[in-house]
């Protein structure tokens, strides 16, 4: 099973390439709102961990290193489409906090939290959505 992300902050990620040249590697600035996608290929590199084949925006594929996948996920770099779910409900949770206790600002900045968040959402649901479409064609 593929698991589906979407980018919540621009980051650069320098990719690895195991040829003996080293020709293939490359810095890339990944963008906010673009998907990744990490696929079940995987590989093994000794003294270096474990990859996975990831699909940049359905277009670009390289293999990432599991421990920097962790890593964006822990920096919220990237999230699922569960996480932006739990992120909705908790911004829905402060809104109500805020509104109850008469506070502006934090309403002003969970109202926003929140329109991002949801704008994430329905992007990667069209995404993930748009790929199963075209698995089932």
């Amino acid at each position: 099973m593929h698991h589906y992300f979407i980018v919540t902050k621009q980051f650069k990620h320098f990719v690895e390439c195991f040829c003996p040249d080293g020709e293939h590697e490359d810095m890339l600035t990944i963008k906010r709102g673009e998907f990744i996608e990490v696929t079940n290929e995987r590989t093994y590199v000794l003294d270096q961990g474990w990859y996975n084949m990831v699909i940049l925006n359905s277009e670009k594929s390289f293999y990432m290193a599991l421990d920097d996948i962790e890593k964006y996920f822990l920096k919220g770099y990237i999230l699922s489409l569960m996480d932006l779910e739990l992120n909705i409900n908790h911004l829905k949770f402060q809104v109500d906090q805020s509104l109850g206790h008469g506070d502006e600002d934090s309403f002003l900045e969970a109202t926003n939290g929140l329109k991002k968040s949801e704008e994430l959402k329905t992007k990667l649901e069209a995404h993930v959505n748009k790929i199963t479409e075209n698995q089932l064609m």
